[in-house]
């Protein structure tokens, strides 16, 4: 009985050695196994393979299924070893990820698809004496192109160079598609291009797959605001998507006439007037430097005036810088300089600010100084004229005599002293 059972054991064991590999020892994974792409884009198949150890891979094969079933009808779109001997359809159109067959990676990117690329795919290992073909497919369905390109924009201010970026659809790394840039104003049909418009196209390349760009560069202008900007996207010579944008700039808001400064009795008001949409901001660099001042603000419409009134002293200043602009206080405005004038007159009066902590006291006290000082200095020119008079004149002999004779409320000793005389 034993004999038979281990008789039994070595037959089967002989006849294991004469069979190929087990196909339970060959495993593949793909993800996802249903993949829907876009024409002109790229279908990337994640894919992982298991063999026996003992084999030695040499050559790795897609296939495309020419039955329902991938039974019978196969045609080779790529190989490793041999990748001339695939459909010239696919060449240079297919590629794995990974070329180190060691690592058992299967998987491939198809660039460019197009509607002749739907359908199912499958994988084979290919040894020095034997191959695997792997059961489970990869089914790739193939949609129109819908995706469009995404256009970046940066704030667009008057005077201040930008760059407008075009981003093609996918991240393939075939063939580069067209991207193309078109100019037109709202209501007319002809393509513009300012001046100083450059164009440049840019592939970002990276192990998987490249980025398509390209790149607008221009200074706008307030002519420039409300235009559209379109960027088209080809792929193949033939298949088109697009985006357009409306360009929104921003331009610097102008000083209007009427603005300007005046100094009156010590005393100089500004007023600057600026009109934009939004409602621009009004800045005065001068404020900067004292800190006794009155700022008023009106608006009216899409206009904004600002009026400022300090004190002054005649120094080198013959203008203040009035700023208007948008936004906060890193973007740029326009800079005006105010001519100063003196009150009645036309003639341009040169100041410069008083910087003090408070400008009533010091104008009250030099006011106060001045009118003692006036009142004192007639006290002593009177004073003076009237005793340089006294001594030009000469008094009369009776005058004389009642001068140094006569005296006021004295005493009848005092009169008794002058009347005596010794003998």
């Amino acid at each position: 009985m034993w004999l038979l059972i281990w008789t039994l054991l070595l037959t089967e064991r002989l006849c294991e050695g004469g069979k190929p590999p087990v196909p339970d020892r060959y495993n593949i994974t793909i993800y996802p196994a249903e993949i829907t792409v876009q024409t002109g884009l790229c279908a990337v198949i994640s894919c992982t393979f298991t063999h026996p150890d003992k084999f030695q891979p040499k050559d790795a094969l897609w296939f495309k299924c020419q039955d329902e079933g991938c039974t019978n009808k196969k045609e080779a779109i790529f190989s490793s070893e041999q990748p001339s001997n695939v459909k010239e359809d696919y060449r240079q159109r297919v590629s794995l990820l990974e070329r180190d067959l060691s690592k058992k990676n299967c998987s491939m990117i198809i660039n460019s698809i197009n509607e002749n690329d739907q359908g199912k795919y499958q994988f084979r290992i290919k040894f020095k004496a034997s191959g695997y073909t792997y059961k489970d497919k990869v089914n790739i369905t193939v949609t129109d192109l819908t995706q469009k390109p995404s256009v970046l924009i940066p704030a667009l201010t008057e005077g201040e160079t930008i760059s407008m970026t075009c981003i093609a659809p996918g991240f393939c790394s075939g063939r580069p598609p067209s991207i193309t840039w078109r100019w037109r104003r709202p209501g007319d049909n002809t393509t513009e291009f300012p001046d100083n418009t450059t164009i440049q196209k840019i592939e970002n390349l990276t192990s998987v797959n490249t980025t398509h760009l390209s790149t607008l560069t221009f200074t706008p202008s307030a002519e420039h605001n409300g235009i559209n900007v379109t960027c088209q996207v080809t792929f193949n010579e033939k298949i088109k998507t697009e985006e357009t944008v409306t360009l929104n700039v921003t331009f610097r808001p102008p000083v209007l006439s009427g603005s300007g400064c005046v100094v009156q009795a010590g005393v100089m008001t500004c007023v600057c007037i600026c009109q934009g949409v939004p409602v621009p901001l009004i800045k005065w660099p001068v404020l900067n430097n004292v800190t006794e001042y009155n700022l008023t603000t009106s608006v009216s419409g899409s206009s904004v005036t600002s009026t400022i009134s300090l004190p002054v002293r005649n120094q080198t200043n013959n203008s203040v810088v009035c700023v208007c602009k948008h936004g906060g206080d890193n973007s740029k405005g326009t800079r005006a300089n105010l001519n100063i004038t003196q009150e009645g007159t036309n003639k341009n009066q040169t100041v410069s600010i008083v910087k003090c902590e408070n400008a009533v006291i010091p104008w009250t006290v030099a006011g106060v100084f001045l009118s003692v000082t006036v009142v004192l200095l007639i006290y002593l020119l009177t004073d003076a004229y009237r005793k340089v008079q006294g001594k030009n004149r000469k008094p009369k002999e009776e005058e004389s005599t009642y001068i140094s004779l006569e005296t006021k409320d004295m005493s009848q000793d005092d009169y008794q002293v002058i009347s005596k005389r010794p003998i």
